[in-house]
């Protein structure tokens, strides 16, 4: 078959093509061979193309959605750093990493494991796992203190920490029939026992301490803790470590011994017998324990340099150990212990006012001797006044006296003995470490500019008790109270009584700042409640502080105290009103005269000067109707005078 083919030129003219063409050829379209099809089939295919399009997109988008449904679930699922979840499991942890290493170090000496011992060693092993797990879902702090919730960024600090030493401790090689080469790795758990013995970092077992009043917890969750058990808990941690490395050497000693029992130079001459520590000085019927005392108590003897002599080494290679132990182990020794007498002189000199006492006695004989017998009331109140502030003195000779300042700057100046060449950064990390809980509690006062470095210095210790006054109503006040622990009353006097207007629990609570920055006389009373800690402020070092170099602190600061008198104003107000004081005019003298309807029972003395002050409002009120009534009073005599004048000019 023949067929005629067209071919459209470039000047749109028709030219006649002729060639030939296969017959079984489908079709030729411009040159190009095509495959016929129906309509019905060129419009599937348009659909099915559409539709694997559609499908792309909406796959993305589905993808997209599994993204973030699965950034929600990881943050409903992350544990924050402060939360109780995150505490107790810690507490649980750090108790089982105690136990394992313990155990671990046991296993290896002196003892494999069996019966009730291998099943808990099976748990421990199952929560090391588990806490793996839980450590990608835990949120840590960074550098400056910031919680970092980002999956990427904890993962990443994991990886490149820890996570290689616990995935180590883990491995089941006890299974494979190497259980020495399984407790070797679990060694590596021991880079984790300094956040163990630290009682004071406020997670683990610091935690679980706060149950028994060792540090005080916030509600931000965060743990605050005294000066005083900080020497105190650094001294067990003391303690704890000189325990641990009399242990430690003990098991790797006796599992050294063992380890070197078949070589060469252990034998005897004759080549049969053992000639070690374990043959001459441990008996079959000796327990495992006991032998574990026995070899803790050699290690002991000598790392202090006591050297009884009844254990000694018995081959080379022992002696060997023994002369690394001799060189490294009696230093470390000697180090920790010299740690540990510094840490005791510290407190007994930071808790104790013996030498200060003494010379307070020495100075009273003396004002005896020369002037009488002193009030035994008095010099007992003396004494107790200093004891306490010796006792409670944080700064002891670092402290500045204020006193003794010549001028502004040397009221800020790092120029008192020990710290004069300190950098002033680590001056400021002392100030932190012995005042954290003050700076945390009144965080809202000091901000987080340098104003706290400048007041801290000159903080003195106070205390106060029960029913005593703080402040009296009327009286100057001369310093500022930061209050630590205690309860305290603040009302005024109604007939010889105390009235409450604010009660302040547990501390935490700033007065007489108020009264200090406007120089006002105070109006209310400050009564404890129950006996009160405090750090006192003298009032002019704080004014000369904060008018020389932190005057933009001050609104901060004033803004604060302006709050809580006007508070104490307004519940003042309140409770006078609810009193339903009456008010008259003393026509002798023009001033008010109060009446407050006096209960059964109550004095007959009124405090007149809190009356006459909080009436002060009625009397303002009162001028206005006076001088209304005066102006009708002229009023009054000059339309008088002015009709006598008219009567006069009508005769």
């Amino acid at each position: 078959m023949e067929t005629e083919h067209y071919h459209i030129t470039e000047d749109i003219t028709v030219k006649d093509i002729k060639d030939e063409f296969s017959e079984d050829s489908s079709g030729i379209l411009l040159g190009t061979s095509i495959e016929p099809t129906t309509f019905d089939n060129f419009l599937s295919n348009k659909k099915a193309e559409k539709s694997k399009i559609s499908f792309s997109f909406s796959s993305l988008k589905k993808l997209s959605g599994a993204i973030v449904s699965v950034r929600s679930i990881y943050k409903k699922c992350l544990i924050t750093h402060r939360g109780r979840f995150k505490s107790y499991w810690e507490v649980i942890m750090e108790l089982i990493l105690a136990y394992n290493i313990i155990t671990t170090l046991y296993f290896l000496a002196y003892q494999q494991p069996s019966g009730g011992m291998l099943v808990f060693d099976l748990v421990c092993w199952i929560l090391f796992i588990i806490d793996i797990g839980l450590t990608f879902f835990t949120e840590f702090l960074d550098e400056k203190g910031y919680p970092i919730q980002s999956f990427r960024k904890i993962a990443f600090n994991y990886l490149t920490g820890s996570l290689i030493f616990d995935i180590l401790a883990i491995i089941p090689l006890r299974n494979a029939g190497y259980p020495r080469a399984e407790y070797l790795l679990r060694m590596f758990r021991l880079l984790k026992l300094p956040g163990v013995i630290d009682l004071t970092d406020g997670t683990g077992v610091s935690y679980l301490l706060t149950y028994f009043c060792i540090g005080k917890r916030e509600k931000d969750g965060k743990i605050t803790y005294s000066f005083t058990t900080k020497i105190i808990a650094s001294l067990v941690k003391l303690f704890i470590i000189i325990i641990f490395i009399v242990y430690f050497l003990g098991c790797f000693w006796y599992w050294f011994q063992n380890v070197v029992s078949n070589y060469k130079y252990s034998l005897e001459k004759s080549g049969n017998d053992e000639n070690t520590f374990e043959r001459f000085f441990i008996t079959d019927d000796l327990e495992s324990k006991d032998i574990a005392l026995r070899s803790s108590y050699f290690m002991l003897t000598t790392i202090a340099t006591i050297g009884y002599g009844d254990f000694l080494p018995k081959n080379v290679y022992e002696m060997a150990f023994i002369l690394v132990i001799m060189l490294f182990g009696v230093t470390l020794f000697a180090v920790i212990m010299g740690n540990f007498n510094s840490a005791i002189a510290y407190y007994t000199q930071a808790t104790s006012g013996v030498d200060y006492a003494g010379e307070l006695n020495s100075w009273l004989e003396s004002i005896e001797r020369m002037h009488g017998i002193v009030d035994k009331k008095l010099k007992t109140s003396l004494t107790e006044h200093f004891k306490y502030y010796f006792e409670k003195d944080r700064l002891k000779s670092l402290a500045k006296n204020y006193w003794e300042a010549n001028s502004s700057d040397d009221l800020i100046s790092i120029s008192q003995g020990y710290v004069s060449n300190l950098p002033e950064e680590i001056y400021y990390q002392i100030l932190e470490n012995l005042f954290s809980d003050i700076l945390h509690n009144f965080k809202y006062f000091f901000g987080s500019t340098k104003l706290k470095y400048a007041l801290l210095p000159h903080f003195q210790p106070r205390r106060f008790l029960k029913d005593e006054y703080i402040f009296s109503c009327g009286a100057d006040v001369t310093e500022i109270y930061f209050l630590l622990t205690g309860n305290i009353s603040i009302g005024y006097n109604v007939n010889g009584e105390h009235q409450t207007l604010l009660f302040c629990e547990e501390g935490r609570t700033i007065i007489g700042d108020y009264q200090i920055l406007t120089r006002v006389k105070n109006k209310f009373d400050y009564l404890a409640e129950t006996n009160v800690d405090a750090y006192a402020l003298d009032g002019e070092t704080f004014n000369k502080i904060i008018n020389s170099f932190f005057k933009e602190e001050k609104s901060g600061i004033m803004a604060i105290a302006v709050k809580r008198e006007n508070n104490l104003k307004r519940l003042l107000n309140d409770h006078i009103k609810n009193l339903k004081v009456d008010t008259t005019m003393n026509e002798s003298d023009k001033k008010l005269k109060t009446v407050i309807p006096r209960e059964v029972g109550q004095g007959d003395k009124l405090d007149e000067y809190l009356i006459e002050n909080k009436l002060t409002e009625f009397s303002e009120q009162t001028k206005d109707a006076e001088q209304m009534t005066k102006k009708v009073l002229a009023l009054m005599k000059f339309t008088e005078d002015l009709r006598n004048k008219n009567y006069k000019n009508l005769t």
